[in-house]
């Protein structure tokens, strides 16, 4: 009775029919047919109403899904009927009946049943349906499947064919008004964005998709396209999350040391240890954001159109000054000529704008040794009028002097002699901001142009180099020829030569009865006659000390002044034919071994594999030359310019004092203090201390160890009288405290 009640059911119940069917398809092979048969005159009559609500025919949808893999030759036509019904009504289905049959695609295509090619195309349009769990729903598919397409190797058919459909999305996003297709335009740069970051579609044609979303007149779109250039914070946010699972690791572990070990408390231990080396291993694929930069096909083209825009003024300020650091950053890394952007900036390097640092910024990275300097100069001069004045608040000074050195560690050809001795001349300002940027701008100039600086600003290293004239001062379009960095490479030579005779003294004996002067035992110096010590013990600023004379006779001691004058002699004084032969004849010598110089260096740049431990010695072997025993490093251009010409805007906004806090901030930081903490004040009464009271602990005890104290044996020995006196007294405390 029980198997015909069970037999009369299963046309009706689904899932249990779906479950005999997988264990015995053949079995069961006329009630399927008999449910397909439903299934096609369900949907025949359905697509005459499509707006109604087919609960039944969602059922049956599921059910063919799931058995289909049984039956694959009756159900051929089955994925084809689902899609066509999705493309022609998809707007006006009922939200529940349109999910299920995404989710019957998606079983489909997970079984090889479907070819993506064909269906993901159809999951891009159906992102115009106003509902955000089946948006949900074809994103976290799209982006898996294509993720799965391109593991074993590049799908470039696929990839081809849904990067020009979603170009395509995005055109009709432009001229189309309607909001359908303006959010599937923003769900295709999401994918694009997100695949791109993953490491799948890192290509230029993605690269240039996401570029051409960066022209949308729908702002969502645009700014998607813009942050995707400009991210700069997922190592960021990577590092942070490692850093969090690190310190709940020693979290644990401190807990583990100081409380019982448990076996689930070690079992959670390993869990967050097996996590952090999952993470290690399996590490997302780092996503240099300037590659996307570089990777653009017009540079040109695209800084240009998306400056038209900004010069329009069409968009809200935070998004124009996204697109304006977008701008700088591409004119920066491609060395490209927009002469007037720089105008733009000026109407907004005010002290009063909003986010004026980022204007500073924006102004520093779209600065490259190929803009003109006329064109630079006006930017300079309003930053200097603006910010470095008296009218101005001390860190809008140091902001002012910090911005002007970051244009000029870039294109130091922009600032005359004259403003930047006047701005050298806060080195002694009583702030210390503004002190640390005029001495930032100092040092900056000491590197790459020292001439321009005052003589007691230059410093004895620089002084020293353009006596021997070698700083080159680099003229505007004048270019290097690679070997900037190598400069000095023949001091690796010349140090290993050092070590190695150094090494070779390993092997020799030394004589004890020798008679060297070099024992130990006193030191010949020489008398009073003889000549004096030379030891310099100047600083950086001070000037050079006369050297002796080539006759032999002493040295002479000439206070600064005297010097002063001598030099001011030696220069009015005109030069007689023999002078002028000598520095003819000097400056073809100094000539001659630059060109040897040059040539051991490219020699060795084509001979010779630098690795960063040569790079490093090298830059120590140049400090030393320099500046004798002094190892400080200096600050250079490059030390502030990152690897994508990205300027950070701390550097522009310098170290700033902690300013004093009002009340309100004094209390709101109290109160933020306070949370967490239990209330001050008595603990008396307080249940959860940390151990029991005296009189407790007397009422404990073992009464052998308390039977001779007095309390004990006056009690034994009281009187009647005593006793009815303390036994009134209990009643009456009994009485009071119930009420």
């Amino acid at each position: 009775m029980g198997k015909r009640n069970r037999a009369a059911l299963l046309p009706t119940h689904l899932p249990q029919l779906q479950n005999l069917i997988k264990r015995d398809p053949k079995s069961y092979e006329a009630e399927f047919l008999q449910q397909y048969r439903h299934f096609q005159s369900t949907l025949s009559i359905f697509v005459m109403k499509p707006d109604e609500d087919a609960k039944e025919l969602a059922e049956l949808i599921t059910f063919i899904s799931q058995v289909s893999v049984c039956y694959p030759k009756e159900t051929a036509q089955f994925p084809q009927h689902i899609v066509d019904l999705l493309q022609e009504h998809c707007l006006v289905l009922n939200p529940e009946l349109r999910r299920s049959l995404v989710q019957a695609l998606i079983l489909l295509r997970n079984r090889n049943v479907l070819d993506n090619t064909k269906l993901l195309p159809l999951f891009f349009t159906l992102f115009k349906c106003k509902d955000k769990a089946l948006r949900e729903l074809l994103y976290n598919h799209i982006v898996t499947d294509i993720k799965n397409a391109n593991a074993k190797a590049k799908n470039n058919k696929l990839n081809k064919t849904l990067q020009s459909f979603m170009f395509t999305i995005l055109e009709s996003a432009k001229t189309g008004s309607s909001d359908e297709n303006a959010v599937a335009a923003k769900k295709s740069v999401d994918i694009c964005v997100d695949l791109y970051q993953k490491n799948i579609w890192n290509d230029s044609k993605t690269v240039n998709v996401i570029a051409e979303a960066c022209f949308s007149p729908v702002t969502k779109i645009s700014v998607t396209a813009v942050k995707f250039f400009l991210n700069t914070n997922e190592d960021k946010e990577e590092s942070e999350d490692d850093d969090d699972d690190e310190a709940d690791l020693k979290k644990m572990q401190m807990a583990q040391v100081h409380t019982k070990k448990t076996k689930a408390k070690a079992r959670k231990i390993d869990l967050a240890k097996k996590k952090i080396k999952r993470k290690g291993k399996s590490q997302k694929a780092e996503s240099f954001n300037f590659s996307a930069l570089h990777l653009l096909n017009d540079p040109q083209g695209f800084a240009e159109k998306l400056y038209s825009r900004l010069a329009s003024k069409e968009d809200r300020w935070e998004v124009r000054i996204m697109k304006m650091n977008l701008v700088s950053r591409v004119i920066g890394i491609h060395q490209l000529t927009i002469l007037g952007f720089y105008p733009l900036l000026i109407k907004y390097l005010q002290p009063s704008q909003r986010d004026v640092t980022m204007v500073l910024v924006c102004t520093a990275q779209a600065t490259h040794s190929l803009v003109p300097p006329d064109v630079l100069e006006p930017v300079l001069k309003a930053i200097a009028n603006n910010f470095v004045t008296d009218r101005t608040s001390n860190e809008v000074m140091a902001v002012g002097i910090n911005g002007i050195r970051e244009i000029c560690s870039r294109q130091p050809l922009a600032i005359d002699t004259a403003l930047l001795q006047d701005l050298t001349q806060y080195k002694n300002h009583r702030e210390k901001s503004v002190m640390m940027a005029a001495r930032s701008l100092i040092t900056l100039f000491r590197e790459i142009n020292p001439e321009m600086l005052m003589k007691k600003d230059r410093g004895k290293s620089a002084t020293v180099r353009l006596k021997d004239g070698s700083v080159k001062v680099v003229h505007y379009g004048e270019t290097s020829d690679g070997l900037v960095g190598l400069q000095g490479v023949e001091l690796l030579d010349e140090n290993a030569a050092e070590e190695k005779e150094d090494d070779g003294w390993d092997e020799w004996e030394v004589d004890e009865d020798s008679d060297s002067d070099d024992s130990d035992g006193w030191i010949n110096v020489p008398s009073d006659n003889e000549d004096e010590f030379d030891i310099d013990m100047g600083d950086e600023d001070d000037k050079e000390k006369p050297t002796a004379e080539e006759d032999g006779k002493p040295k002479r001691r000439i206070g600064k002044r005297q010097l002063r004058k001598l030099q001011d002699l030696e220069k009015d004084e005109p030069l007689t034919e023999e002078q002028q032969k000598k520095l003819v004849e000097e400056m073809e010598i100094r000539r001659a071994e630059q060109q040897k110089k040059q040539e051991a260096v490219l020699k060795m740049a084509t001979t010779r594999i630098l690795t960063p431990a040569d790079f490093a010695k090298l830059e120590e072997l140049r400090q030393a030359k320099e500046d004798g025993t002094t190892t400080t490093k200096k600050r250079s251009a490059a030390t502030d310019e990152k690897d994508d010409g990205q300027v950070d805007e701390y550097a522009i906004l310098g170290p700033r004092k902690k300013m004093k806090q009002d009340y309100e901030a004094r209390m709101a930081s109290i109160q933020e203090g306070r949370e967490g903490r239990e209330k001050f004040g008595s603990k008396k009464g307080n249940k959860d201390r940390g151990s029991t009271t005296n009189r407790e602990k007397a009422r404990n005890k073992n009464f052998q160890m308390v039977s001779q104290k007095n309390s004990v044996l006056w009690k034994s020995k009281r009187s009647l009288f005593d006793k009815q006196k303390s036994l009134r007294a209990a009643i009456t405390k009994q009485k009071k405290r119930k009420h």
